[in-house]
């Protein structure tokens, strides 16, 4: 905003625009008050401070010549003398103030902003009063040129324009007021008071809104809802503005612009009703469907997610955390694999499952999906829809014991010729032992009796295998060390693998972290696998390395390799070896070892995978959760 400071006194001009720039103001300086009038016609500053006693014309002269210049122009007179009628005499010119020297920065301060105020609102008014006039000459033209009537901005608004005269009478009736009222223009004007547009007693309510401040007046109204009367009675709801109009400072007219609220009120009743379906849709979800802000706090959390969690949507919106619904780590887990490609992203989360925590403190399988919400590009929530797991999982469990009892019905029939040749062994072996007495004969009888012993044996590790692939006992979980397991299982197969000049070596991290597992179902795993690598290598071979390695895998666990340089597998047999009755050691295999130790790890939890390339060897590899 530019001022124009005029007063003889070079530093008085200095002093003040020193301070008026620091308040951030354009300052212009004048010393006599002619060269303010010629910087004031050239600059149009808003704001002039004119000393009132000046060599060629006083401050007086000068309020008065530029408001003859721009009425809108805010002036505030400063004097030596302080006098009532000087005051007086400035005010009575429009003078915005009046004040004193010396002058304090309170009294330029609070003039100051009392012209900026000034200021704008005489511009607002002025700009008002121009409408008003030229919608006043508009209506003097429509009443001189009915044609041209037709076509005028106030006949044609799809808006309701109505004017009326200080005693009610209708003067102006355009076609939108016909579109709202269902009278006619004829009907209208001179034929109709303007209370009849309204139900009783509203009328005058808005006449008296309109001279008051509550609505953008004194002197208008602006946005206000109110009901109107049709010509047939109805009431109809309408957006009014209105303004008072006045010729030469007296109230001639009232002005009001009617804009139809029926097609909003109507979309309003339809976005309230698709929000309350949307709204009905989400609660009602059998799936549990929850949102969070940014900051983690709960913003949505349907029945279907109270009958996951057990939480009441009053206990979860009363700023409860979305980390509180998980075990600890995994809610950080999941907003990083949000924001990652690995499941259906970035930005969106497909079918991960996850356990979550319910209030009483019990893990939950769940199927996650879940989607970030933004607004102007800015991240502003997460959604997330919850599948319960507990019934599929449990039929999961049934299905996979079934099919476990349906295997073992199945391999009754699998493994009666390897019964049956057992027992032919076993038969062979007790004869040996009857002729090794008969005979007397010790070497005879050793013989008979060792392969009985044998096939024993035989029959009792295929009878324990079936009984451990067929149970369904969850594991005996304790906290321990992944890393004891080993080193007893390896103590136990080292002189076996010398026996056959294989290297046995341990790589075995310090700082794992324990697990909690069954062990002696892990040390039954570990103790297949090192057995396998043992006898991956050909009989007939000399030398070898199996090398057995664990690691913290992060946030997936822990992790164990087990890894030979034996013979290796194909692909093919890859895909074969966690079958069930799938041997690669003929008769001195069960086919059972590897499909145990799978289901025994997955019971747990965790994943066994195997990598092999023919001649080279093989790494078996399980992760556990910590």
């Amino acid at each position: 905003m530019k001022i124009l400071v005029i007063d003889k006194n070079e530093s008085i001009r200095q002093d003040l625009k020193a301070t008026l720039e620091g308040e951030g103001y354009e300052v212009l300086t004048a010393g006599a008050g002619r060269e303010g009038i010629e910087i004031f016609a050239r600059e149009l500053p808003s704001i002039i401070v004119v000393d009132i006693n000046m060599a060629d014309i006083d401050g007086i002269e000068v309020l008065k010549r530029v408001k003859e210049l721009n009425p809108a122009v805010q002036v505030i007179v400063i004097s030596d003398d302080n006098e009532v009628n000087l005051a007086i005499q400035a005010l009575q010119n429009e003078a915005t103030d009046f004040i004193g020297k010396p002058i304090s920065e309170e009294a330029l301060a609070a003039a100051l902003l009392r012209s900026r105020e000034r200021f704008w609102k005489d511009n607002k008014l002025q700009g008002y009063i121009e409408n008003l006039e030229k919608l006043i000459k508009d209506t003097t033209e429509e009443l001189e040129k009915r044609h041209e009537l037709e076509h005028n901005l106030i006949q044609t608004s799809m808006d309701g324009i109505i004017a009326n005269d200080r005693q009610g009478n209708i003067i102006i009736f355009n076609e939108g007021a016909e579109s709202i009222y269902g009278y006619t223009r004829e009907e209208a004007v001179s034929n109709i008071h303007v209370t009849q547009l309204y139900p009783e007693g509203v009328a005058k309510k808005i006449k008296k809104m309109i001279y008051g401040p509550e609505h953008g007046g004194p002197r208008r109204l602006i946005n206000y809802e109110v009901e109107i009367l049709t010509k047939n009675g109805q009431p109809v709801p309408i957006l009014l503005s209105a303004t008072l109009l006045y010729e030469e400072g007296r109230e001639v007219a009232t002005v009001g612009y009617f804009k139809d609220m029926r097609e909003v009120k109507r979309l309003e009743q339809e976005l309230i009703k698709r929000y309350e379906f949307e709204h009905d849709l989400i609660q009602t979800s059998m799936d549990g469907i929850i949102a969070n802000d940014r900051q983690g706090n709960i913003i949505i959390f349907n029945e279907g997610a109270q009958s996951i969690y057990g939480y009441t949507p009053e206990e979860a919106l009363s700023g409860m955390s979305v980390t509180q619904l998980y075990p600890e780590g995994v809610a950080r887990r999941i907003k990083k694999l949000t924001y990652g490609s690995e499941y259906g992203g970035p930005g969106r989360l497909i079918n991960y499952e996850v356990e979550v925590l319910t209030k009483k403190g019990e893990l939950v399988p769940i199927l996650l999906s879940a989607t970030l919400l933004y607004e102007d590009g800015r991240e502003v929530a997460m959604v997330g829809c919850f599948k319960d797991m507990r019934e599929v999982k449990r039929l999961e469990k049934e299905l996979i014991q079934r099919e476990r009892l349906a295997a073992m019905g199945q391999a009754t029939a699998g493994i009666a010729h390897g019964v049956k040749n057992i027992l032919h062994a076993m038969k062979l072996g007790a004869f040996m032992v009857d002729k090794g007495f008969e005979r007397e004969k010790p070497h005879l009888l050793r013989k008979g009796w060792n392969l009985v012993g044998k096939n024993i044996n035989r029959i009792s590790r295929m009878t324990l295998d079936m009984l451990s692939y067929a149970r369904s006992s969850p594991p005996m979980r304790q906290s321990c060390s992944l890393n004891e397991i080993v080193n007893e299982v390896c103590d136990l197969m080292v002189e076996k693998a010398r026996g056959r000049q294989i290297d046995l070596v341990l790589d075995l991290d310090s700082t794992l972290p324990s697990v909690s597992v069954d062990v002696e179902d892990i040390h039954s795993c570990v103790m297949n696998l090192v057995t396998n690598a043992i006898e991956a290598f050909p009989e007939s071979s000399s030398g070898g390395l199996i090398t057995v390695s664990s690691r913290d895998a992060g946030e997936a666990g822990v992790s164990l390799h087990v890894k030979d340089t034996g013979k290796g597998m194909t692909t093919e047999l890859q895909e074969q070896i966690f079958k069930y009755l799938y041997s690669t050691k003929g008769a001195r295999g069960t086919g059972l070892g590897l499909a145990i130790t799978q289901k025994i790890i997955h019971e747990h939890g965790g994943t066994i995978e195997v990598e092999s390339t023919p001649n080279e060897g093989s790494c078996f590899t399980i992760i556990l959760p910590k």
